[in-house]
């Protein structure tokens, strides 16, 4: 019977990685590099999923409208709003209604304050706070919505 060696292992040392200090040394150096390379890979994806900075943090801005969808879904909920146009004073006047586009936290994080798969319906008036998108679109982040029989849910606590 032939057998074929396809590579020759290099000879055992007889010491232990702890008696051996090249062997700590190199397993010191290979943990550190794992670490190094596993950061570099992850961080990067989770600081850019995580950004709020497409959002204008220094300018809320009130929307009043009709809810047409919620979605309570992972990682993020949205409320999509269809928003009248109004003046100054909040009256209604002539113009093309616009659909906003609203994300929120994870149904998680809403649900620690209080919200629930069911609190918000499509066809429900909502007057919503709202950090806008920065470039000017019909979107933004919600910070609390209040409905017509006076329950307030806000994002954060």
């Amino acid at each position: 019977m032939r057998v074929l060696v396809l590579f020759e292992l290099a000879p055992i040392n007889t010491k232990s990685f702890r008696e051996n200090t090249d062997g700590v040394n190199l397993m010191k150096n290979l943990i550190f590099t794992l670490l190094i390379s596993l950061n570099l890979l992850v961080v990067p994806s989770a600081g850019a999923h995580h950004s709020f900075a497409m959002f204008d943090n220094q300018s809320e801005m009130w929307l009043e409208g009709t809810i047409t969808l919620f979605q309570w879904t992972n990682p993020h909920t949205f409320i999509h709003i269809l928003v009248e146009p109004r003046d100054e004073d909040g009256n209604l006047i002539d113009g093309e209604a616009v659909e906003w586009s609203l994300e929120g936290g994870s149904p998680n994080i809403l649900a620690r304050n209080g919200w629930k798969r069911t609190s918000l319906e499509t066809g429900e008036e909502v007057r919503i706070l709202i950090y806008p998108l920065k470039d000017g679109n019909a979107g933004g982040t919600f910070l609390e919505i209040h409905k017509q029989d006076g329950t307030v849910l806000y994002y954060h606590g």
